[in-house]
């Protein structure tokens, strides 16, 4: 042997014995965390990811005015959990109001990739050119906002 050979086989054993360590240290840590209340896990939109949505001319448009109420709360920081809720889907659907009102080309492709899977759905999405107003909105509204339309759009079809 020579003595690369046995200077790699040290490192491997090393590393195997710290990772075999650091696993069963890992699995204590995860069974002695609190469990998280259901309400806070979940995700919704941040403050300036309403802005965002707010400052769009073209979003802000198809909002309704519940919806922007609770855009504003969220963007304010002073949204209940059920406005923060109702903010993601009143982007939601005025995503999906504004994907309609460019329809033609835009909305076939979005629904086609959206029948596909979630990956296919955001690539076209993510492919619309940095102009145009879908994919302004889209950027904008956030992961789950933008989860919540694939959602939406896959149970019409």
């Amino acid at each position: 042997m020579t003595r690369n050979t046995l200077r790699l086989a040290a490192v491997s054993a090393v590393a195997a014995v710290s990772i075999g360590a650091g696993a069963g240290l890992a699995q204590a840590s995860e069974t002695t965390a609190p469990a998280r209340p259901a309400a806070s896990s979940q995700v919704t939109l941040t403050a300036a990811q309403a802005r965002a949505l707010l400052a769009d001319p073209a979003l802000s448009a198809e909002l309704k005015a519940r919806d922007t109420t609770s855009l504003r709360a969220v963007a304010n920081g002073t949204a209940t959990d059920v406005q923060a809720r109702g903010a993601v889907g009143g982007a939601a659907k005025a995503l999906f109001n504004l994907l309609k009102k460019h329809g033609g080309k835009v909305y076939n492709g979005a629904v086609k990739a959206a029948k596909a899977n979630w990956g296919k759905f955001r690539s076209y999405m993510d492919g619309l050119p940095w102009y145009h107003p879908v994919r302004i909105a889209w950027v904008a509204a956030g992961a789950e906002a933008q989860y919540q339309l694939y959602t939406y759009i896959r149970s019409l079809v």
